[in-house]
This record gives structure tokens, sequence and C-alpha cells, in this order.
């Protein structure tokens, strides 16, 4: 493969990266109040709070794979092996189909398959940024890459696949511990999502 310097694959990623943004807000319909009072219209916002919660896990979680996504690329230069390219696609793949199960879970907020399929596509998302990451360290020459961090995205991701089955609550408690784990700021480490 011929080298190919990172800025094909900064720009590409970061048009993926604001389409899906983009997306996710497309799909926030404003409503129609019939009350024209504050305590008549309030009760009318109560059906936009599952639509509005799961924007802004999905903003969240997609804002987090964007700056680590940053900060990964910080690492190179020039890129030497096709599987980057790769990788960096699969992940991409993933990050797209967030729009669409955040829009099938604010529809469905109580259907089990609705939360299982978001579930899925967050852990998909997850695994493939989480072995991009490993891939670019290692082609660096790192002989050791700390994933500790890097694995609880995955781990959370899939026990909510898991408990999607059993409880959609369950699942959307598990679903928003790794998009607060890495908001939180942390110290100077270098393993992240």
């Amino acid at each position: 493969m011929q080298p190919t310097g990172k800025m094909r694959l900064e720009n590409f990623s970061d048009g993926v990266f604001a389409i899906a943004i983009t997306l996710l807000a497309l799909e926030l319909h404003v409503p129609l109040f019939k009350g024209t009072s504050l305590q008549a219209s309030l009760p009318e916002l109560l059906p936009l709070v599952p639509t509005i919660l799961t924007y802004v896990l999905s903003f969240v979680t997609i804002a987090i794979f964007w700056v680590n996504h940053h900060q990964l690329t910080q690492n190179f230069n020039t890129i030497y092996k096709r599987r980057i390219i790769w990788g960096n696609t699969l992940f991409l793949m993933f990050l797209t189909l967030i729009p669409f199960v955040t829009q099938s879970v604010s529809s469905n907020p109580r259907a089990t398959l609705a939360v299982l399929f978001y579930s899925l596509v967050l852990l998909g998302a997850s695994i493939s940024f989480t072995v991009l990451r490993y891939m670019v360290h290692k082609t660096c020459g790192e002989q050791h890459v700390p994933m500790k961090r890097s694995l609880i995205g995955p781990v959370f991701y899939l026990c909510a696949v898991v408990g999607a089955v059993f409880s959609v609550w369950i699942s959307y408690i598990l679903l928003a511990i790794p998009a607060v784990y890495y908001f939180l700021p942390k110290g100077t480490g270098h393993d992240h999502n």
C-alpha cells in the first residue's frame, strides 16, 4: 500500500461525524402546543422526554467518539497499513447508524427490540473504535497499549444488549454509564474510549 497522509482520513471522518450529529438534530420535531399558558403547555412536553434524553445520550456519545478519534489521529502523520483505513471505515459505519437507532428508540422508548438495536449499534461502534485504537498504537510501534479504560464502553454496551431482553430501564442505565464515565474529566492517561 502507498503511504496515505492522515489528513484524508481525518477530513473524511470529521465529515461523517458532522453528518451523524446533524441527522440527530433533524429528528427533533417542534411540538404543537394546544395550550396557550405555561401550565397548560408543560404537560404537552412530557411525551418529548424520551426523545430529548435519547438525543442527549447519542449526541454526547458521538462527541466522545469524536474527541477520542481526534486524539487518536494525533499519534501518526502517515498511514502505512490498509487495515487502519478499513478499521476506521468499519467504525464510521456503526457511527452513521446511531441517528437511525436513536430515532427508533425515541419513537418506541419501551420497545425491547428498539433498545436492543440501539445497544448493539453502540456496542459495535465501541468495539470497532477500541480495535482501531489498538491497531493505530501498535502500528506506531508501542509495545504496550493501555486498554483498561477503552474496555468500559464495550463491557457496558454488551451488558445493555443483554439487559434489554430483561428490562429496557436496566438497559438505559447501562447505556448512560459509559457516556458519563468518558465525559467526566480524567487524569493525564492516554487510555480513552
